[in-house]
């Protein structure tokens, strides 16, 4: 398999499940089932964002995205019983969203070092 499928494949799979993930945290803060599919592709989005950034080297793109996400959260209100619960929320978001970008972005740099590429490569 060639390493561009294997990355790609290994986004998808990591996409799906990242997918899943929130979707459960979702029901333990908010109580909603299913799939919030806007936000699914803005994580996308900022992931993608994130990998390209940091894979050429500007990493200042972490501060310029925390200015983003703050500038964005400003206006959001939420009844004061679930300000704790969104906040939480919030935050193991945008942590799980940075450290996967940052996974990518080692996958993307070190995939020839990496044994089970190797051996999917062949």
């Amino acid at each position: 398999m060639s390493e561009f499928l294997l990355l790609g494949l290994l986004f998808v799979i990591t996409e799906v499940f990242i997918a899943v993930i929130f979707a459960v945290i979702a029901q333990l803060f908010y109580h909603k089932l299913g799939f919030n599919f806007k936000a699914i592709f803005k994580g996308i989005a900022e992931r993608v964002f994130l990998f390209v950034t940091l894979v050429n080297g500007y990493t200042q793109a972490l501060t310029f995205f925390s200015a983003l996400k703050l500038a964005t959260r400003l206006k959001h209100e939420e009844p004061k019983a679930d300000l704790d619960g969104f906040n939480d929320y919030y935050l193991l978001g945008n942590l799980l969203s940075v450290l996967v970008a940052i996974c990518y972005v080692y996958v993307y740099q070190h995939f020839a070092s990496i044994h089970l590429f190797q051996l999917l490569s062949k």
